[in-house]
């Protein structure tokens, strides 16, 4: 069985999909075997970007990495209802599993933020952080570096909290160290949730090169 991450976010373009991409590119150049897989991508127009980018540092299909992919942007729950096809819970798990024999390490990446809903099933909406519950998977929070992600950042941390899921770290994505805001949110974050910064990646036009000199040096804690 594998070791696997669930990177999840505050909200939707956050960067989850560069931290990804950071790991996944760290784990492969160290000779490991590794996997991605996003149950869900929406926005698929003219691909789905986030599979295309990952599948070229893990070598995978894109067939392999996303189980449902879907033209509209919204939230899955959504995108289903428009688009006339059915996601069903029981398959995004089969897969997770597959993968996780598969391969030496997984990321997996959710979409948009913890709440997110998928589907609907039973009567009952289920978001991601059901899946998180139901996964048992570790958790890495990516978060913007500027004003408004104390609140964010705070808010997902109490709801991963709720379901007890074993929170590795916090990493904030975009820094500029341009205001006072971003220069304190690590420190304020820290001291609200208990949970460590791992890295805080700056505004680059090579993100994830940036990310990965950051989060290189604790790989082996985030997993």
């Amino acid at each position: 069985m594998s070791k696997a991450i669930f990177v999840t976010a505050t909200d939707t373009g956050v960067g989850k999909t560069t931290v990804s991409a950071a790991l996944a590119y760290i784990l492969k150049n160290k000779g490991f075997s590794v996997g991605y897989y996003k149950p869900v991508e929406t926005g698929c127009v003219p691909e789905c970007g986030d599979a295309a980018l990952l599948s070229k540092i893990t070598g995978q299909d894109i067939d392999e990495i996303v189980l449902y992919s879907f033209d509209t942007p919204v939230a899955p729950i959504v995108a289903e209802e428009v688009e006339y096809k059915e996601i069903q819970m029981d398959k995004i798990y089969s897969h997770l599993e597959q993968l996780r024999s598969r391969y030496e390490y997984l990321i997996v990446e959710g979409a948009g933020g913890i709440k997110v809903p998928i589907t609907e099933e039973d009567g009952q909406i289920i978001t991601y952080l059901d899946f998180v519950y139901e996964s048992s998977l570790p958790v890495l929070v990516v978060s913007r570096a500027g004003l408004g992600t104390i609140n964010h950042t705070v808010l997902t941390v109490d709801a991963l909290s709720s379901v007890n899921a074993d929170i590795k770290g916090i990493v904030l994505n975009d820094y500029t160290g341009e205001n006072l805001s971003e220069k304190r949110n690590p420190e304020i974050i820290h001291l609200m949730t208990g949970i460590e910064i791992l890295g805080i990646c700056s505004r680059s036009h090579k993100p994830v090169e940036e990310c990965i000199s950051k989060l290189e040096p604790v790989i082996d804690f985030i997993f």
